[in-house]
């Protein structure tokens, strides 16, 4: 089972798209019903949503995807042959399969809205108990009238809101949780600046994990990752 996540019990399903959409003339009716067993299997398998990969992240062999699908290899390959050439399927390096509009279709605008709301909920809480006040898209970056003006003063209107606006989308889409967010805009500017970026806009340090994936030569399971590491 996915580490830190609980897959849904259910899926949501494009009717208009099962009945007439293109997969009625890419696929026979056996591989029409892989690919809606995909949906499911992409929910409750790995870490992600809308991929097929185990819970490090790697691809599945083809074999033990079909065996999950009670199907045959062969028609699970001429699904996802005739599905990436639809651009619905994409694979990266490792070999996992993301389903492409996976999270258009399952997450309505209730979820989309949901980091606002939560910001605004906590953002409520820490201002009565600081006096500091919400900033931001989603209303999370929160500052008191000082620090919000030595902001200003310091970077002019434009670049200070671009700030506050880079430290509310990180709060609401990675949960960063910070002591300070005055602080912590301050910070991450120092950071830019020796990295050569001075227009408002954070990048996080992604040393080290720019390049591919190496492909997967043989497939490891959870289990035999334990016992392998243990002790």
């Amino acid at each position: 089972m996915p580490r830190g996540r609980k897959p849904r019990l259910w899926i949501k399903i494009d009717c208009e798209g099962v009945l007439r959409g293109s997969i009625n003339y890419l696929l026979p009716l056996d591989g029409q019903a892989v690919w809606l067993k995909m949906i499911a299997y992409s929910e409750v398998c790995g870490g992600r949503p809308g991929w097929i990969e185990d819970n490090n992240g790697k691809g599945l062999p083809l074999e033990f995807i079909a065996q999950e699908l009670h199907c045959p290899v062969e028609v699970l390959k001429l699904v996802l042959e005739k599905m990436k050439e639809d651009k619905a399927i994409e694979t990266n390096g490792t070999g996992s399969i993301h389903l492409v509009n996976f999270q258009h279709y399952q997450f309505g605008e209730y979820e989309r809205q949901q980091p606002y709301r939560l910001g605004q909920k906590e953002a409520a809480k820490v201002e009565s108990k600081t006096g500091k006040k919400p900033y931001g898209e989603f209303k999370n970056v929160m500052l008191t009238d000082e620090e919000h003006q030595k902001l200003v003063e310091r970077f002019g209107d434009k670049e200070a809101k671009a700030r506050i606006e880079n430290l509310s989308s990180g709060i609401a889409s990675k949960g960063y949780r910070y002591k300070s967010h005055y602080a912590t805009i301050l910070t991450w500017q120092r950071m830019d600046e020796r990295r050569g970026f001075n227009n408002g806009t954070h990048r996080p340090n992604t040393k080290g994990h720019s390049r591919d994936l190496p492909e997967r030569n043989s497939y490891e399971s959870p289990e035999e990752f334990r016992k392998r590491t243990a002790g």
